[in-house]
């Protein structure tokens, strides 16, 4: 079994995954992400046992990462004093998304990272392994989930989040399988803009350096 590995607070990993569908009618072109073919995307948080504890799906192919978490409940739950996370905890992301208080994201890689920073992103890439692990074991159950051929689209969603649900039940029952190869759907940086919150920016910035820090003295 795969764990997160990083350091106390960390409650979950998030990270985004294109559902491949067949082209709809309507709309087609807005499906069409970054790689090419027609999906949706599932946005989850998965925790050190690989259970799905957050699942959004439905937000067209051609949406980035960081918009989806901006239209998702989860962003609502990462804002204070939304009491959804307390004090200290936090769930872990790529550079697709922002820095948050409670949204740890490595550090910009504009290759003058110092020790310290290079460490800090190498124990979180080693810890969000976990989400994708996750994913890949989602599709190795359902294997449905390699091209969905629904022709009411709009019904995609919710099957995709069912399954996301069974996944767990299966995780609870120690059900076995093996796992799709690995995916990497979000390697795109997130770049801060004024709209956003500054005072949450700072707070995940001081965070992040606390964590760095935190490894530099181990």
């Amino acid at each position: 079994m795969y764990a997160l590995v990083f350091c106390a607070g960390v409650v979950g990993c998030v990270d985004g995954c294109h559902i491949p569908i067949a082209a709809p009618h309507r709309d087609a072109a807005s499906y069409v992400n970054r790689k090419g073919f027609h999906s949706v995307v599932l946005q989850a948080v998965c925790n050190h046992n690989m259970q799905f504890t957050d699942c959004y799906a439905g937000e067209v192919g051609s949406v980035h990462d960081a918009c989806v978490l901006r239209r998702s409940e989860l962003f609502r739950k990462l804002q204070p004093p939304s009491g959804h996370f307390t004090a200290g905890t936090h769930i872990l992301g790529d550079p697709a998304y922002p820095l948050l208080e409670h949204l740890i994201t490595p550090f910009k890689d504009t290759g003058r990272l110092s020790r310290r920073e290079l460490a800090f992103n190498a124990k979180l890439s080693g810890a969000r392994c976990t989400i994708e692990r996750s994913f890949a074991l989602l599709k190795g159950r359902f294997r449905r989930l390699k091209m969905l051929t629904m022709s009411l689209v709009k019904h995609i969603p919710s099957v995709i989040v069912a399954c996301c649900v069974l996944h767990n039940v299966c995780i609870e029952m120690n059900d076995a399988v093996e796992c799709e190869p690995l995916e990497t759907d979000s390697d795109d940086i997130f770049h801060t803009t004024a709209a956003d919150s500054r005072a949450a920016y700072r707070a995940g910035l001081a965070k992040r350096n606390r964590l760095a820090d935190m490894f530099m003295t181990r």
